[in-house]
């Protein structure tokens, strides 16, 4: 395993908004179960785990012990304002594989915050020794959509009628995938008016 990357981080982001990435502990847990709270309805209803289950909080801690998940989250002071989780493949001959989604709270979009998180994964990922990153994507997640082609991920399949939201729809997945070479060469390219804070 290569080395972790140095955490926490403050970095500044668009109109000199400042954040602090670090990789969530268990102890913050309720943190991004009110992260997640905040997103709009149709947002919750696509995420992977019911927000509002009892076990929520215990669910999150034993995928966390067992290194299934990984979650890097974007602070203000104490709130999250950005979370980029990596869902590892369980199979011995997918672990190398993780699924990507990154979230940005409804009141604190337009700062780039997805950007910096997208350049902050690669070498993160890269120290769990995961070598390709997928992103599932509804054909109705357009910003996400142009986020990940702009990066530069190739669209592998789209699954028809692959998931069912919270709310009983069924949705289209769209396969996009970037192994981390292809994606570290495009994090060097990608312009960034990004600018990293000492300590």
């Amino acid at each position: 395993m290569t080395d972790l990357p140095s955490y926490p981080r403050r970095v500044k982001c668009k109109k000199k908004f400042v954040i602090e990435i670090r990789p969530l502990v268990k102890e913050e847990i309720p943190a991004i179960r009110k992260f997640f709270t905040d997103l709009s309805k149709s947002e919750q209803a696509l995420l992977r785990r019911d927000i509002f289950d009892p076990f929520f909080d215990n669910q999150v801690k034993r995928t966390l012990e067992d290194e299934l998940v990984h979650h890097l989250c974007a602070w203000n002071k104490d709130i999250i304002v950005g979370s980029v989780s990596l869902f590892r493949g369980f199979a011995q001959r997918v672990r190398h594989t993780c699924e990507m989604r990154i979230l940005t709270h409804p009141n604190y979009r337009r700062h780039g915050i997805g950007s910096v998180l997208f350049e902050e994964v690669v070498p993160f990922a890269k120290s769990k020794e995961i070598e390709k990153i997928y992103a599932n994507l509804t054909p109705t997640q357009k910003p996400a959509i142009r986020m990940v082609k702009h990066i530069g991920f190739t669209r592998e399949a789209t699954l028809k009628q692959h998931i069912k939201d919270a709310f009983g729809r069924y949705h289209d997945i769209r396969l996009y995938s970037m192994d981390l070479e292809e994606a570290h060469r495009a994090m060097e390219e990608m312009v960034s008016g990004f600018a990293d804070y000492s300590g």
